[in-house]
C-alpha cells in the first residue's frame, strides 16, 4: 500500500478500537498544562488528578536520575520543586503514552516485547543524559519513546505485518526499518513523525522523529538534532539489549556514538548497568513496576501518626526555603496522603475583602469546586467559624448527624453534598486565623483512627505554613478585624 493509504488505515483503526480518542485528551491537557504558566499548586492539582499518575510520577522522580538532588520525594509538590514543571510535564506525557499502549495491549509477545524495548531505551536517554547533566533529560526521553511508538504502533495495529518484518530480520541480514519499508513501504521513522504530528506534540519532538543517517562524522547543529540522535541510538541500544542480553555490545555501541552526543565512556557504562538492572526487572516478571507502573505488593499498611510524623519531617527539612506557595501544596499533599482523603483544599483569609477562599485542593472534583469554597471572616455559628476559633484541628465524625448537620454552612453543601467525616485545620498566627485546611473521605466514614496524637501531628504541620507567612513578612502583624 502507499504510504497515504497506511496512515489513512492505521488512524481509522485506531478511531475503530476507540483508543485514540483517550490518548489525544491526555496529551491535550499535558500540553496546555506545560505552555502554561502554572504555579507548583496548579502543576500538582494536574498530575493528583490522577492517583495512579501521582504515584508514578513520585517512582520515576526517586529513580536514580533524580537521587541527585537530596532526599527522597514523597510528593507530587516536591518533585516539581526539584524537577521543574517542563520536566515533569514530559515525564508525565511518557507515563501516559506507555500506560495507553499497556491498557490496549492485546496478549501477545510481540507487545509485552516492544513495550520492553520502548521502557529500556527510555532508562537509556534518561541514565545517559543524568550522567552529563543535561537538563532536556526528559524530553529527550520522550522522543526516545516517540520513536518505539512506531514499533507499538505495527504490534496493536498491523500485528500480521510485524510478524513479517521481525522473521524478515532474523532470516535477513536487514534492520527493522528496512524490512518495514519493504513490507509496508513506510519507515518506523515516519510512523513515529505522524504519530507526533497526529496528536499534535510540539514541533520539536515532532521534528527530531525525521529520519537522519548518524556516523562518526556526523556533526550535532540544533537541540532537534541532538534530541534525534539520542533517540535513535537509544533505540537502538535497546533493541540489541532486549534482544540480546549482552551488556558489553550495548556498550560498544553507545561508545562509538558518544563523541557525536557529547558524552563520555563513563557516562555510557552507568547507562548501560542502569538500564540492565530495568530489562532484567521486566524479563524477570511482567508484572514488574517498571512495565505496567503499578506497585508489586500493592499498600503497604502504615500506621497514620507515622505517616504524619514523616511527612512533617519532611516538610521541615525542605520547607525553610520555600516561598508559602511552594510550601502551601506541599503541606496539603503530605495531609492528603498521610490521612487518605478522598478530598481536601487550603482555604486563605483575604486581609482587604475579610474573605476566606479555597486557593488550592486535591482530588476528584476539586478543581470545578475551588470557585464556590468561601466564607467571610466575621462570624457565623458554623463548623468553619468553630474551627478557625479552635486550638486545634476539629474533627466531625459525621456531618448528616441531626446535631450537626445545621452546622454545615449551604455554600459548603452545594458544593460537596455527600461528605461525611470532616477535618478542619486552622492554621493561625498571633490566634489568628489565616488559612484553613480541609479534608473529607468523600461519603465514606473515617477509615483512619485519629486521636490526640494524630492532631497534634496535623497542628504541626499547619503550623508550618504559619511559619512560611511569617518568615515572608517577618514584620507584618496581621490587622485585627475592625
Amino acid at each position: 500500500m502507499s504510504k497515504t493509504e497506511f496512515f489513512e488505515t492505521l488512524w481509522a483503526r485506531m478511531a475503530h478500537q476507540g483508543d485514540f480518542p483517550t490518548l489525544q485528551y491526555c496529551v491535550d491537557n499535558i500540553f496546555k498544562t506545560l505552555n502554561a504558566d502554572l504555579t507548583v499548586g496548579e502543576m500538582a492539582t494536574s498530575v493528583l488528578s490522577d492517583f495512579s499518575l501521582s504515584q508514578k510520577v513520585i517512582r520515576l522522580a526517586n529513580s536514580a536520575m533524580y537521587r541527585s538532588f537530596g532526599g527522597e520525594v514523597t510528593t507530587v509538590s516536591r518533585a516539581i520543586l526539584v524537577l521543574g514543571v517542563e520536566a515533569i510535564s514530559h515525564l508525565t506525557l511518557g507515563i501516559q503514552l506507555l500506560d495507553y499502549f499497556h491498557g490496549v495491549a492485546p496478549k501477545r509477545p510481540q507487545a509485552l516485547k516492544a513495550l520492553q524495548r520502548a521502557l529500556v531505551a527510555g532508562e537509556i536517554t534518561r541514565a545517559l543524559t543524568q550522567a552529563r547533566g543535561i537538563n532536556e533529560g526528559e524530553e529527550a526521553v520522550v522522543c526516545t519513546l516517540m520513536h518505539h511508538m512506531s514499533r507499538l504502533l505495527m504490534v496493536f495495529y498491523f500485528p500480521d505485518e510485524w510478524e513479517r518484518v521481525e522473521a524478515m530480520c532474523a532470516a535477513h541480514p536487514m534492520t527493522e526499518n528496512e524490512a518495514a519499508l519493504e513490507v509496508l513501504g513506510v519507515s518506523l521513522e515516519d510512523i513515529a513523525e505522524a504519530a507526533a504530528r497526529k496528536w499534535r506534540l510540539p514541533g520539536l519532538i515532532a521534528h527530531a522523529m525525521k529520519p537522519r543517517t548518524l556516523s562518526n562524522d556526523t556533526v550535532l547543529e540544533t537541540h532537534s538534532d541532538w534530541l534525534s540522535a539520542i533517540a535513535h541510538v537509544s533505540a537502538e541500544a535497546a533493541v540489541m539489549m532486549v534482544r540480546e542480553g549482552n551488556e558489553a555490545s550495548v556498550e560498544s555501541l553507545l561508545n562509538t556514538h558518544a563523541k557525536m552526543l557529547g558524552l563520555n565512556p563513563g557516562d555510557v557504562s552507568v547507562a548501560v548497568r542502569q538500564a540492565e538492572v530495568l530489562n532484567t526487572s521486566i524479563t524477570a516478571s511482567e508484572a514488574a513496576t517498571p512495565a505496567d507502573g503499578s506497585a508489586p505488593h500493592g499498600p503497604q499498611s502504615v500506621n497514620v501518626l507515622e505517616r504524619l510524623q514523616a511527612g512533617l519531617a519532611e516538610v521541615r527539612r525542605e520547607g525553610a526555603g520555600l516561598t508559602v506557595s511552594q510550601l502551601a501544596p506541599m503541606v496539603l499533599e503530605t495531609s492528603m496522603r498521610a490521612l487518605d482523603f478522598s478530598r481536601c483544599f487550603l482555604m486563605m483569609l483575604n486581609p482587604t475583602t475579610r474573605r476566606f477562599h479555597a486557593r488550592l485542593g486535591f482530588g476528584d472534583g476539586m478543581r470545578e469546586a475551588l470557585p464556590a469554597l468561601s466564607f467571610e471572616e466575621g462570624f457565623v455559628p458554623d463548623v468553619f467559624h468553630f474551627a478557625g476559633l479552635s486550638t486545634k484541628p476539629l474533627l466531625i465524625e459525621d456531618t448528616f448527624d441531626a446535631e450537626m448537620a445545621h452546622r454545615m454552612p449551604r455554600w459548603y453543601r452545594d458544593a460537596l453534598p455527600d461528605a461525611r467525616t470532616v477535618l478542619l485545620a486552622p492554621v493561625k498566627i498571633r490566634n489568628r486565623c489565616i488559612a484553613m485546611i480541609y479534608g473529607d473521605w468523600g461519603g465514606a466514614r473515617m477509615p483512619v483512627v485519629i486521636g490526640e496524637a494524630e492532631l497534634e501531628a496535623i497542628d504541626a504541620l499547619t503550623s508550618e505554613i504559619a511559619a512560611g507567612v511569617m518568615r515572608a513578612a517577618p514584620d507584618r502583624t496581621p490587622p485585627r478585624p475592625r
